[in-house]
């Protein structure tokens, strides 16, 4: 593991303007479906702004979420791939969020956490966003081995994902996430 504070943040640069609209889409749909306000916590959450140092250094923790709905207690975190892929392909979640998540529902902080993952459609360029619900269900699923364990190589170094398949129960919709924010 690299002892560079930024660089993951640079090998990603390319991509920073694509992550900060993903972030603004799911806060502007959220706003606008529930009257609810939703605010930017997470580092360079909603700007592709470079941001000196990393979580620790600027007062987050490592893997925090990018949206909060305060009106509601619920944390959010924008993800997806960056390029065009299938539909059908397992989600990928970085470890150091679901870490952060389990943290923070064994402190009780936090009534609702989920994974927003944007993923345009390869070949029709449709966006497709599911909503992978990190409640109690999820982590029994995830401590009992039921998700695979993706090591990808990409732009120099291995990465380590948690795979979903695109079917798993622990997934929502949009309209299903939007609903329980309403209630």
């Amino acid at each position: 593991m690299s002892t560079d504070k930024h660089y993951w943040k640079d090998a990603y640069k390319e991509f920073w303007d694509i992550s900060s609209e993903k972030e603004k889409t799911i806060k502007s749909i959220i706003e606008k479906s529930t009257g609810m306000k939703v605010i930017e916590i997470g580092l360079g959450a909603g700007t592709a702004d470079y941001i000196r140092g990393n979580a620790l250094d600027n007062n987050l923790q490592i893997g925090d979420a990018d949206l909060y709905i305060p009106e509601k207690d619920i944390y959010i975190e924008v993800t997806g791939p960056n390029i065009p892929l299938d539909f059908n392909l397992p989600l990928w979640i970085r470890p150091d969020k679901l870490n952060n998540t389990r943290a923070k529902l064994k402190s009780g902080k936090g009534k609702l956490h989920v994974v927003f993952h944007i993923l345009t459609q390869k070949g029709t360029g449709k966006k497709i966003i599911r909503v992978i619900k990190l409640d109690e269900e999820f982590y029994k699923y995830l401590d009992a081995g039921h998700f695979k364990i993706a090591k990808p190589f990409i732009r120099g170094r291995y990465e380590n994902y948690i795979e979903l398949p695109p079917e798993h129960v622990t997934i929502l919709t949009l309209d299903e996430f939007l609903a329980l924010v309403i209630k």
